[in-house]
């Protein structure tokens, strides 16, 4: 079982981390691969449930091994996440997170991406304020970490910070929505549950402070999903995307710039956030959502959110953080 030492600390600034990103890039890192290390031979009989904290029945030995597409060689992710980490804690120390925000995000992963999430467990997940999930729920911790990881039909070993879902390994075909059903049950004291892709560096202070503060004019009362938004022309231009000219109004979801009917807007899938009582709602088992859940994830949970708030008349506020993360893609 792979652990982390759980005194060392923090993460989080901004401009600190961009150069020491861009101090890598000047590097020059050659591109060679290593091969991800195994999960430890530890095995748990199956509990019928759908998603698992750890070991859990699922997916295929000889199942091919696919990387997030714009996650780089291990050597140069490993210098990459180390050099940002070592930057943000010599700029922010042990400054505190609020305990007000229980934030659940899940670092969407696939078994064989083992040395990338050694890389995450060293660093940004490291800090003060940041747990692993399978932990349990801690006084001083704000972020609550765990790696997202679909099972199948065969018993297969893991480590025991995986959420281990009941659907077999896939990219467009319902992952998402079972993290988030799985997630907002599982959790019920969780304030937020986040997905987050394994090539993205959040700054997890940062975000918890966006998270409790808002931008002014953010309406109260409701539910929350933030995000970068992605326009007609980020997402492609297909028939799959909102439509152009449905422009992204701040800090209401279900509103746009234009005055024309049909619009709708998602998220980037590299980190989103939502409040659990909206990620409970929108996954439920009679939805829109889990009727319509194959398809590109991060579109479906847009539109999950927005069918959802329509049909209930329920206040979604929304917004773009600051500088909240780093991706590999930026």
């Amino acid at each position: 079982m792979v652990q982390t030492d759980a005194h060392l600390s923090l993460l989080t600034s901004e401009g600190a981390a961009m150069a020491a990103w861009e101090d890598v890039q000047r590097q020059g890192l050659s591109n060679q691969n290593n091969k991800e290390e195994s999960s430890p031979n530890i095995q748990v009989p199956a509990n019928g449930g759908k998603a698992r904290l750890g070991i859990h029945p699922g997916g295929s030995d000889d199942e091919p091994v696919s990387l997030v597409q714009h996650v780089p060689s291990v050597p140069m992710f490993e210098q990459q996440w180390h050099k940002m980490y070592q930057q943000d804690t010599q700029a922010h120390g042990g400054t505190p997170m609020s305990a007000h925000t229980k934030l659940v995000i899940a670092v969407f992963s696939r078994r064989g991406d083992g040395a990338f999430r050694d890389v995450i467990r060293k660093t940004w997940m490291n800090q003060s304020g940041a747990c692993a999930l399978a932990k349990g729920i801690k006084p001083n911790c704000s972020v609550y970490v765990t790696f997202a990881i679909a099972g199948g039909s065969k018993e297969v070993k893991f480590d025991e910070d995986m959420l281990v879902l009941d659907t077999p390994e896939n990219m467009n075909e319902g992952k998402s929505f079972h993290y988030f059903q799985a997630s907002s049950k599982m959790f019920p004291w969780a304030t937020h549950i986040a997905k987050c892709d394994m090539d993205v560096y959040p700054y997890l202070r940062s975000i918890v402070r966006n998270i409790e503060s808002p931008p002014d004019g953010t309406p109260t009362g409701c539910e929350a999903f933030l995000g970068r938004p992605m326009s007609h022309d980020e997402c492609g231009g297909t028939n799959v995307c909102p439509r152009k000219g449905c422009k992204f109004r701040q800090n209401d979801f279900l509103k746009y710039g234009e005055k024309q009917g049909g619009c709708w807007n998602y998220m980037s899938g590299g980190l989103y956030i939502m409040t659990r009582s909206l990620a409970s709602a929108i996954s439920g088992p009679n939805g829109w959502w889990a009727r319509n859940s194959h398809g590109i994830e991060d579109v479906t949970a847009g539109k999950a959110v927005t069918y959802y708030a329509r049909e209930h008349h329920v206040c979604v506020h929304s917004w773009t953080p600051g500088d909240w993360y780093h991706s590999t893609t930026d």
